[in-house]
């Protein structure tokens, strides 16, 4: 009985300084904002949460910190003295460009966590073996060239191929299919599509191409009846530049979608000035909303809770902010606080 005792008692204790040292790292951490060596270990072992989405979906300190490791060793293992720039993240000023680096990864982290449950609630699954699969097929790709995927990944980042596919892999492949699943049943996308194939069809039946920009175009041109004038290939979005400079003079083209919308192209004229082709173009155009300003119509409606204490989220424009006035200065002045410091750039 007094073993029994003296064990039960030795368990309580260890439990009670567990849970002591739990809650004071999280005193340290949440309260008063530490991040030093010892907070941040403690935080990351103990799967501490920067931010909750949506209720359940969590983004944890180890995960933060892990990613904000791979950007300082990426800028601070290349040499871009040749070209002029360099990085520097041990200054007083540096240390704030790599908060920015931080605020951006944490604002990408928790995009992450919306765009994979909006994904769920529509029920799409990516699976670790189709992550695998995608990946090998890059990988597959990049060494016919002679690239060791493996080892530049290692050395740029630090990363494993487990991480490459967790960190971007995945997330990728959840946008894609989340993007794919909003344009074939978003209402407002089947309504834009329905309305040019009714304009294709009008057209095909020999209606005039003005008329039915007129009653069908959504862009200043309708009025004009679709008339755009004069364009080289490169004043024009690709996807109207590589159908139009392959059509002949009155040719209409199929349905084109681009990131604005649906267009119906015709050929009015082409000729060569200078050497340099040019073609004059109408158009029927049904605009749509794209991915992003539909993702971020979603992130405004999502609840978003971050427990860092030197960020907030901010509901209307549905980024990470930053909460002290010097670092929102700072960052609006990034510019000519970057001292030739590349990392600003990309």
């Amino acid at each position: 009985m007094e073993k029994n005792i003296k064990l039960s008692t030795i368990i309580i204790s260890c439990l009670a300084i567990l849970l002591a040292f739990v809650l004071a790292m999280a005193i340290l951490f949440y309260g008063f904002g530490m991040r030093n060596s010892a907070v941040s270990k403690a935080a990351n072992l103990l799967h501490f949460p920067v931010a909750i989405v949506s209720g359940n979906a969590l983004v944890v300190s180890g995960e933060l910190a892990d990613n904000l490791a791979s950007v300082k060793k990426f800028y601070e293992n290349q040499n871009f003295s040749d070209i002029g720039y360099r990085v520097d993240f041990a200054t007083a000023d540096g240390q704030k460009r790599l908060k920015i680096k931080e605020k951006d990864l944490l604002n990408k982290l928790i995009e992450n966590k919306i765009i994979e449950k909006l994904a769920t609630d529509r029920n799409i699954v990516i699976s670790k073996a189709m992550v695998s699969q995608n990946v090998d097929r890059e990988i597959s790709q990049l060494s016919n060239g002679g690239t060791d995927v493996s080892k530049t990944m290692l050395d740029l980042y630090g990363w494993t191929m487990s991480d490459f596919e967790d960190k971007i892999v995945r997330p990728d492949m959840y946008r894609a299919e989340l993007e794919k699943n909003m344009r074939e049943n978003d209402a407002d996308f089947t309504k834009a599509k329905n309305k040019i194939t009714q304009a294709q069809t009008e057209l095909k039946s020999g209606a005039v191409f003005a008329e039915v920009a007129k009653k069908y175009s959504e862009g200043e041109s309708g009025r004009n009846g679709g008339d755009l004038g004069w364009f080289t290939a490169d004043q024009m979005m690709p996807e109207i530049a590589t159908a139009a400079f392959i059509m002949k003079k009155g040719d209409q083209s199929d349905v084109i979608e681009s990131s604005i919308g649906f267009h119906i192209v015709q050929v009015d004229d082409k000729k060569t000035e200078d050497g340099i082709d040019k073609v004059k173009i109408s158009q029927v155009i049904v605009r749509q909303k794209d991915f992003a300003d539909w993702l971020l119509e979603q992130e405004k409606n999502m609840s978003v809770l971050i427990l860092l204490k030197d960020y907030r989220w901010n509901k209307e424009t549905a980024i990470v902010d930053f909460v002290k006035a010097d670092m929102q200065d700072f960052e609006k002045n990034l510019d000519t606080n970057s001292a030739g410091d590349i990392s600003v750039i990309f």
